[in-house]
């Protein structure tokens, strides 16, 4: 229990950190001519000004029924001033000369949140929107995506346990390597030890997963997260190279001590 307390605090710690080191790095990517053009599209469309809206839409997706949709998307904001706008997707691609902006933002009110997303197209100096959405949301990403043992399944308790079960084999094991005497390439045995291979993939927020065949870990397992409102990913892989050298630890030593 002690353990995993430790790990827990650990994890926070590493998370905090590394939040913060994201954030930072997030803010850079944010295109903040285009980011700013994409909040006041927002604000016309939560003002229900659908006249300025449609003016700054891209021809190719003007037809009948682009006042109805957004007559739609308007009523689902709040009334009044949002308490807070923050950026928490931000994607440029530049194909021909034409640079897209998928820029998505949530929207704190006093009892709502919501996810909007504005898909802007920058043709030589003419920007215009290629799509809008909006979503409403229970609660913020942050605290949607935040790590909690609330409400997850068995599969959740066992990927945190081999996330803290595995690295431990595989230190332990690394220190009976260096220590047993090995003729020759030992340190090919270290790096075989030190990795995990076929990684299994848990989002920590909605417990889908994934397998990648073809893959390795240092020390076998790790977590991460694509951004500051992203979920956490827990990868956790197979010890071979530790479980190989355990049951060869003994004829190693004896072929050296020959």
């Amino acid at each position: 229990m002690r353990l995993v307390k430790s790990f827990l605090y650990l994890l926070g710690l590493l998370a905090l950190l590394a939040g913060c080191d994201q954030q930072a790095m997030f803010e850079k990517f944010i295109p903040k001519e285009e980011s700013a053009i994409a909040k006041d599209i927002l604000s016309r469309l939560a003002a229900k000004d659908y006249v300025a809206v449609e003016k700054e839409l891209d021809p190719s997706v003007k037809n009948t029924s682009v006042h109805a949709a957004l007559e739609q998307m308007a009523a689902m904001f709040p009334p009044g001033e949002p308490v807070s706008i923050n950026t928490v997707g931000a994607n440029t691609s530049t194909v021909n000369g034409v640079t897209t902006y998928d820029l998505t933002f949530e929207h704190e009110s006093s009892n709502a949140w919501l996810l909007t997303n504005v898909v802007l197209q920058r043709r030589d100096a003419q920007v215009t929107v290629l799509g809008l959405h909006v979503t409403p949301m229970k609660q913020s990403l942050k605290e949607l995506n935040r790590f909690t043992f609330a409400g997850k399944g068995i599969l959740h308790y066992i990927v945190f346990a081999l996330a803290i079960a595995i690295p431990l084999f595989i230190v332990f094991t690394l220190v009976l390597c260096f220590r047993t005497p090995i003729a020759k390439r030992k340190w090919l045995w270290l790096l075989f030890v030190a990795l995990g291979f076929v990684q299994f993939s848990l989002n920590w927020t909605d417990g889908t997963y994934g397998i990648q065949p073809i893959s390795f870990a240092l020390l076998g397992a790790g977590f991460f997260s694509a951004g500051p409102y992203a979920p956490i990913i827990f990868n956790i892989t197979f010890p071979l190279g530790a479980i190989i050298f355990l049951f060869k630890r003994r004829s190693l030593g004896a072929a050296n001590a020959g």
